[in-house]
């Protein structure tokens, strides 16, 4: 049986992005699960396992959503039926006799791991002696589960899943969000900036999300989401974590302001990318100051740091299941020279706020020669010159200011 999986783990997501000899591995790890009608399963019983429908019919339940129906053969089937981080909630009622695939999702992350490793080769800065020791220290607490990588809060996860379903219910949506109040609140300021150029005031959840769209309102919520992860409760620690938590919501305005003028690109994806390319800070304060690790000084602290953020931001990204977009925006941030390919990428943009970022804090000495920048060369393909690029974002610094306030600076 093992011998059609091996055929078909190609097409299943996440899966594909496993090198093929990595493929055939967890292939051969794994089995066929036969279902009756009228069973069911939860979600918090196959933590240990990922399961995808090969045939058959079933409802995926969840609090306070419409029961979503699933079968065998279909587009949705190549997705996993419950994710990593699937709320307790979420369980499944076979509508028929149905024949699930079963792997081993810790093999799975490992193999996931070794190929982020690989690719992280390509990375200008390498790591040092004491930094790689570090980083697979990180990595083995993760593994043993002594380390938590920041998660999403629970309302971000359900609206994103909410969301991908085929059949949406917008007023369900809304009763999501209402759970959350603070991200409600900002999702209204939101609807009713001028950044969203609306002329009358809305005030339901209902009229915001019309107004935003289903993509925009996930992305906000993901975004409002995201900054709520930068605490921490170490007074030495809390100026770094400051630090970065402001940069990461500059770049992120910068690269929503951006969005507005690239054409074929959303801004609040570019927002949310902006706002995880320093995801990694988090897991590496976290490690620093439940390990009680000894530093001389602020500067050796900051120092590792940054050295470490881009291959603890690769395991975050891939533990919340988000696009190679936001992948490669964590992984090729800095990266002034990298070329990303012919079209106008997620990570072009980030390098481009970056050095729009440090020329208007007149951080020189850092900053490549942007004549020879390949992200400048494509963000407007009719005006090759950086100038112009500069001089867009430069008239935008009402609309960047205005995304910073909304973010919470």
């Amino acid at each position: 049986m093992n011998n059609e999986l091996e055929i078909n783990i190609h097409q299943l997501i996440p899966l594909k992005d496993l090198a093929q000899g990595d493929r055939l591995k967890l292939a051969k790890t794994g089995e066929l699960v036969k279902k009756n009608m009228g069973e069911e399963l939860y979600s918090n019983e196959c933590k240990d396992n990922i399961f995808y429908l090969v045939s058959g019919k079933l409802d995926l339940c969840e609090q306070y959503q419409q029961t979503q129906l699933l079968v065998g053969q279909s587009i949705d089937a190549l997705r996993p039926i419950f994710s990593e981080k699937e709320s307790r909630e979420t369980y499944i009622i076979f509508q028929s006799s149905c024949v699930l695939w079963k792997l081993d999702r810790a093999l799975f992350n490992r193999l996931i791991e070794k190929e982020v490793i690989v690719d992280e080769r390509t990375l200008s800065h390498q790591l040092s002696h004491v930094e790689s020791n570090i980083y697979n220290e990180i990595v083995r607490a993760v593994e043993s589960k002594k380390l938590e990588l920041p998660s999403l809060p629970e309302i971000a996860l359900r609206i994103k899943k909410a969301v991908e379903q085929t059949e949406i219910d917008v007023e369900q949506i809304g009763k999501i969000v209402e759970l959350d109040p603070a991200i409600s609140t900002r999702l209204i300021k939101v609807a009713n900036s001028p950044l969203t150029r609306g002329i009358n005031p809305i005030h339901s959840m209902r009229d915001v999300i019309v107004r935003l769209g289903l993509k925009m309102t996930r992305n906000m919520v993901l975004s409002f989401s995201m900054v709520q992860l930068f605490k921490t409760r170490h007074p030495f620690l809390k100026k770094q974590m400051k630090i970065f938590y402001a940069h990461s919501i500059e770049i992120a305005s910068i690269c929503h302001a951006l969005g507005k003028h690239i054409k074929n690109m959303d801004a609040d994806e570019l927002l949310l990318a902006g706002l995880i390319h320093d995801i990694g800070v988090i897991p590496v304060i976290t490690y620093i100051e439940k390990t009680g690790l000894e530093l001389t000084d602020e500067r050796e602290t900051m120092q590792l740091i940054k050295s470490l953020r881009v291959v603890v931001g690769v395991l975050v990204v891939k533990s919340w299941d988000l696009p190679k977009e936001m992948l490669n925006g964590v992984t090729h941030a800095e990266h002034w020279y990298h070329d990303s390919g012919a079209e106008l990428k997620v990570e072009d943009v980030i390098v481009i706020a970056q050095i729009y970022n440090k020329l208007k804090r007149k951080q020189l000495s850092s900053l490549p020669d942007i004549n020879k920048v390949p992200a400048f060369k494509k963000i407007f393909p009719d005006r090759h010159d950086p100038a112009f690029a500069m001089q867009i974002l430069d008239e935008a610094e009402d609309e960047i200011k205005e995304m910073k306030g909304l973010l919470g600076i």
